[in-house]
């Protein structure tokens, strides 16, 4: 039976430790365009970086959204198989 499955637990969990890494810097980068624009030192570029950045907003709390569920998916799929690998092994045992 073990045979039969393999699974890199280690690269689930790596991975779903990165979904959560790449959700926080775009929770944490809010306020990068308004800095930009505000230093521009052009009244046109400002604007289209303060339009861009407002379209953008909306994607990147999208994206950070569908990333926290990513990783939550995938710590389940490593907490559950983790947990099938345990008592497979402990009933081979017995």
């Amino acid at each position: 039976m073990a045979d039969m499955v393999s699974l890199d637990l280690s690269a689930i969990g790596g991975a779903a430790s990165d979904a959560r890494t790449i959700k926080r810097v775009f929770e944490q980068s809010e306020h990068t365009a308004q800095a930009a624009a505000a230093a521009a030192g052009h009244a046109d570029l400002a604007h289209a970086i303060e339009r861009f950045a407002s379209t953008w907003d909306d994607r990147r709390r999208d994206f950070a959204e569908n990333l926290g569920r990513l990783a939550g998916v995938l710590s389940e799929i490593d907490r559950a198989f983790s947990e099938l690998d345990r008592s497979l092994a402990t009933r081979e045992e017995h």
